[in-house]
C-alpha cells in the first residue's frame, strides 16, 4: 500500500476517535457542572480543560472571558479552532476524499454526510439542545466505525485505520486519568464523587466498571480499570495490546531496521502495562507514570510515521489544519554519543516581611519546573507555606508552572519553603565534548509564537551601541548557530560580573553601557543583541549548583545541518558556555518580568522586604547506565538573600 494511502487511513481513525471522545467528554462535563457546579466552578473547569489541551490562548483571542456557552461553541462548531469537532470531522473527510477509491461507497457517503450535516449547524442549534447535538455527534462516530468494520475489507487499510484509532484512544484515556482526585484513596466531598463518575462516563466505562467491581466508586479502582484492564476496549493496556498486534499484521514480509525498532517499542509499551501494578503507579506518582506512558506513545507514533509513512516527527500532531503540520522528529543520539544523567536537589526558601498588617495578599510563584521539559524530568516536589493560604496552580502562556496563593490578612510575614528533586540528561560525544542539543518547539507547553521572541521589551531594549554591535555581527553572514555563539562570546567579553551594580529593573541598554552586572543583566544584553540580529531568543530562569540563588540564561531558536527543524538551544552568557545536565530550567519568558520567581500585591500602607535562601545540591552525576556519586555535595551548596537573579 502506498505510504500516502496508509497515512490517510491512519488519520481517519485518529480524527474520528478524537471527535467521538471530545463530544462525549463535553457532554459529561456539561451535565456534571449543571448538577453541582457554581459559576466559578464552571470557569475553573473549562479554563483547566482549555489550558491542558493547549487551546486557552486561542480561545481568549477569539472570545476573551471564559463561559460555558462560549467554550462549548468554541470546541464544537468554531471553524477557527483547529481542534473543534467541525474541523476534526472536516479533516477526516479530507483524508477520505483523497483515498475515495480505496473506501467503500458506504464509508465515503457516511463521512461526507457527517461533515455536511455539521457544516449546516449554527451555534443557536447547539444552545437549543446541547445534549442532543453532542450525543448526535457521538453516535455518528459510533456508526462510522461500524460502517467501516462491516463494509471494508479487513486488509492493510483497515489495519492502519484501527492503528490510528487505538493510538488516539490510548492517549485520550491516559490524559483523562491525570486528575488529582484519582490520587486519593476515597472521594471526599460530593463534588469529588461526581468528578470520579464523570471520568468513568467520559471513557464510556461507568457501566462496565460497575459490572466488574459491583461496588461504589473508588478512585484507585478507576485507575486500575482504565489503565490495566485487559478486556475493556478503552483501557490503556487494551489499546496498547491492540497496537502491538496491528503492527505485527502490518509488518509481514522483509522488515527494515525502522520497522523492527517500531515493533520493539510497541512490545515494550504493551509489556510495561501488562505486567505493571497499581502499587508501582502510586509509588512513582500517578501523574509521573502517565507522563511516561504518553512519552512512550509519542515516541512509538514517531517511529510509525518514520517506518510506514516515510515521515519523521509524527507523534501527537496538533489537530487539523488545512495542511497536515509536521512536528520535529524525536532526536535519537548516534552510537558515538553517550548520555550523562544528573539528579539535583533544590531547596528554595523565601520570607516576605511587612512592617505592619496588610490585607488581601496575593503571591505568585514560579519556583518549580513543569513535570517535563525536553530531557529534564521533575522527580518529586514538596512545599510548605506559613501561614497557610488558599491555593491554586495554573500554566501560563509560556508553559510555566505558576502557583497562586491568597491570604486575607498577614500580620508580619509570609514564609515559604519549596523542595524538589529533578533529573536532567545531556548527550556527549565520546571525546567528552557536549553535543549540540536543545528543546524542540513541541517539547514544552509554550503557546507563544517564536516571532514574539524577536520583539524588544522595556527590559530588553535598544540603544545605539547595542544596535551597532548587532549590525556588525549580522553583517558577517554567519549561520544562526554560529551567530548565536558569536553573540555569547561578545557578551561575556564585554560584561564584568559585579553584584550590587544593577538592580531588578536595570535594562539591557543600561547594563551594556556600564559593562557590568549579574546573570540577569548578562541574559538581557544577550537577548537584546540576538533580537536585533534577527534571532528569536527567550529569557530562562532556573537553578545551577554553586550559584547560591536562582540563575538566568538564554535560549536561542536556531537551526543547523545536524537538525531538520529549528530548536531552542540554551546558552549561559555569564559562564560563556552552552547549558548541560547541571542546569534546571524553571521558567521561560520574554524577559525577567515574565518569569519573576515571586511577585504579587497587597492592600495596605506597609513596606515589605524579601529575603531569599536557595541551595542546589547535585545528588548524583554520571552516565545513564553507571552513575557516579558526587564526593562532596556540600561544596555545591550555597545560600543567598537577594531577589535579583545573580
Amino acid at each position: 500500500m502506498l505510504s500516502r494511502t496508509a497515512e490517510s487511513f491512519f488519520w481517519i481513525g485518529r480524527f474520528l476517535e478524537r471527535a467521538e471522545y471530545t463530544a462525549r467528554f463535553l457532554n459529561v462535563q456539561y451535565h456534571m457542572l449543571l448538577e453541582i457546579g457554581t459559576e466559578e466552578d464552571h470557569i475553573q473547569r473549562w479554563t483547566t480543560y482549555l489550558d491542558n489541551n493547549g487551546q486557552l490562548a486561542s480561545y481568549q483571542t477569539l472570545y476573551g472571558e471564559v463561559t460555558t456557552q462560549r467554550v462549548l461553541e468554541f470546541i464544537t462548531l468554531n471553524r477557527d479552532n483547529a481542534n473543534s469537532l467541525f474541523n476534526l470531522v472536516q479533516m477526516a473527510r479530507t483524508h477520505a476524499r483523497g483515498i475515495q477509491d480505496q473506501l467503500s461507497s458506504e464509508v465515503w457517503c457516511y463521512i461526507n454526510d457527517f461533515f455536511l450535516g455539521l457544516k449546516d449547524q449554527h451555534p443557536r442549534d447547539l444552545w437549543h439542545t446541547p445534549h442532543r447535538m453532542l450525543s448526535h455527534i457521538q453516535h455518528l462516530c459510533y456508526t462510522a466505525d461500524g460502517v467501516f468494520g462491516s463494509t471494508m475489507l479487513h486488509d492493510e487499510g483497515w489495519n492502519f485505520y484501527r492503528l490510528g484509532k487505538n493510538i488516539e484512544r490510548a492517549i485520550r484515556t491516559a490524559r483523562l486519568l491525570d486528575e488529582p482526585v484519582l490520587a486519593k484513596a476515597e472521594p471526599g466531598i460530593i463534588a469529588e464523587h461526581h468528578q470520579c463518575l464523570a471520568i468513568l462516563k467520559s471513557a464510556s466505562a461507568h457501566e462496565a466498571y460497575r459490572k466488574f467491581y459491583r461496588a461504589h466508586v473508588v478512585p484507585r479502582k478507576i485507575v486500575q480499570f482504565l489503565l490495566f484492564h485487559s478486556k475493556f476496549p478503552r483501557s490503556v493496556r487494551f489499546s496498547t495490546s491492540q497496537i502491538r498486534q496491528l503492527l505485527g499484521r502490518l509488518s509481514t514480509g522483509p522488515r527494515s531496521k525502522d520497522i523492527r525498532e517500531t515493533e520493539r517499542l510497541a512490545g515494550q509499551l504493551a509489556a510495561d502495562l501488562e505486567f505493571g501494578t497499581l502499587e508501582d503507579v502510586y509509588k512513582l506518582g500517578l501523574s509521573t507514570f502517565l507522563s511516561l506512558v504518553l512519552d512512550q506513545i509519542e515516541m512509538l507514533t514517531n517511529w510509525i510515521g518514520r517506518s510506514f509513512f516515510r515521515i519523521s516527527g509524527y507523534g501527537d500532531q496538533p489537530a487539523p489544519t488545512t495542511n497536515l503540520s509536521r512536528r520535529p522528529a524525536i532526536r535519537i543520539p548516534e552510537t558515538t554519543y553517550h548520555t550523562v544523567r544528573a539528579v539535583l536537589a533544590v531547596r528554595h526558601h523565601f520570607v516576605y516581611h511587612y512592617d505592619s498588617p496588610v490585607m488581601q495578599v496575593r503571591t505568585l510563584m514560579r519556583l518549580a519546573p513543569p513535570q517535563h521539559y525536553g530531557r529534564q524530568r521533575r522527580l518529586d516536589l514538596r512545599w510548605h507555606m506559613d501561614p497557610p493560604a488558599d491555593y491554586r496552580h495554573f500554566t501560563d502562556a509560556f508553559g510555566n508552572l505558576v502557583w497562586q496563593l491568597d491570604h486575607a490578612r498577614i500580620e508580619k510575614e509570609i514564609a515559604c519553603t519549596v523542595e524538589m528533586r529533578v533529573e536532567t540528561r545531556a548527550f556527549y560525544h565520546t571525546d567528552g565534548i557536549l553535543s549540540l542539543q536543545g528543546i524542540a518547539l513541541h517539547e514544552s507547553d509554550c503557546t507563544v509564537e517564536p516571532a514574539e521572541f524577536l520583539q524588544l521589551t522595556p527590559l530588553v531594549n535598544r540603544s545605539e551601541a547595542l544596535f551597532q554591535v548587532a549590525k556588525r555581527m549580522r553583517a558577517r553572514g554567519l549561520p544562526p548557530l554560529e551567530l548565536a555563539e558569536s553573540i555569547l562570546h561578545q557578551v561575556h567579553v564585554h560584561m564584568r560580573y559585579q553584584p550590587g551594580t544593577t538592580h531588578v529593573g536595570t535594562t539591557a541598554a543600561e547594563a551594556f553601557a556600564q559593562g557590568a552586572g549579574v546573570c540577569q543583566d548578562y541574559a538581557h544584553v544577550m537577548l537584546a543583541l540576538c533580537r536585533l540580529a534577527g534571532l528569536p531568543a527567550r529569557y530562562v530562569s532556573g537553578y545551577l549548583p554553586g550559584e547560591g540563588q536562582m540563575h538566568a540564561w538564554v535560549e536561542v531558536l536556531v537551526s543547523s545541518s545536524q537538525q531538520q527543524f529549528p530548536f531552542w538551544v540554551p546558552f549561559d552568557p555569564t559562564h560563556q558556555r552552552r547549558c548541560d545536565e547541571r542546569y534546571i530550567t524553571v521558567a521561560i519568558g520574554r524577559d525577567y518580568q515574565d518569569i519573576a520567581p515571586t511577585s504579587g500585591y497587597y492592600s495596605g500602607d506597609a513596606q515589605n522586604r524579601l529575603d531569599v535562601m536557595v541551595s542546589v545540591t547535585m545528588e548524583s552525576h554520571g552516565t545513564a547506565t553507571a552513575e557516579a556519586s558526587v564526593q562532596d555535595p556540600s561544596s555545591l551548596t550555597m545560600e543567598a538573600q537577594d531577589s535579583q537573579q545573580q
